[in-house]
């Protein structure tokens, strides 16, 4: 047990009433692509994007801090991220291989999440804000975003990650 992830019938409902209350209690809307904005503000303010109130955002940066903490600590105890599951019943997952997850990769995943962090603000926040945060709040556009997020994830799995692996 100490292996398996929260599962899917536990995590998801917990995130489909965490965003309302949230915005319902505390007028605050769920997203860690914000932190993203926090963060950079503090090294320029020069971009008119980046002069802004940055305590607005300061409660998602810290957020995001969790989360990566909350990785380390798993990693630390014992919770292995090389042995993910590739197969569950007869579908088949591409998991990364042994030892992708190594601290020694530190600066792929640190120019990788620069560009995920740029494309996210770029486009307003990344998907799970979109599908979660703006659906729930009807929006429009994260609801073209939400379709294109899907039909790019279709197009991926059926006509690009089967030739690539």
């Amino acid at each position: 047990m100490k292996n398996e992830p929260l599962a899917w019938y536990i995590a998801g409902p917990l995130i489909g009433l965490i965003v309302p209350a949230l915005l319902i209690l505390k007028e605050k809307q769920f997203g860690i692509s914000s932190s993203y904005r926090f963060l950079l503000s503090g090294f320029t303010k020069k971009l008119g994007y980046f002069n802004y109130n940055r305590e607005q955002d300061a409660w998602q940066f810290y957020f995001a801090i969790g989360l990566v903490l909350t990785g380390l600590f798993y990693n630390w105890n014992g919770y292995d991220l090389n042995a993910l599951k590739t197969t569950v019943g007869s579908v088949k997952f591409y998991a990364p291989t042994s030892g992708f997850y190594d601290l020694s990769n530190w600066a792929i995943f640190l120019f990788g999440g620069v560009l995920i962090g740029f494309g996210s603000r770029y486009s307003n926040g990344c998907t799970a804000g979109h599908c979660i945060m703006g659906m729930s709040q009807f929006s429009l556009t994260s609801f073209i975003a939400t379709i294109g997020f899907f039909i790019g994830g279709l197009f991926a799995t059926y006509f690009i990650i089967p030739y690539l692996f």
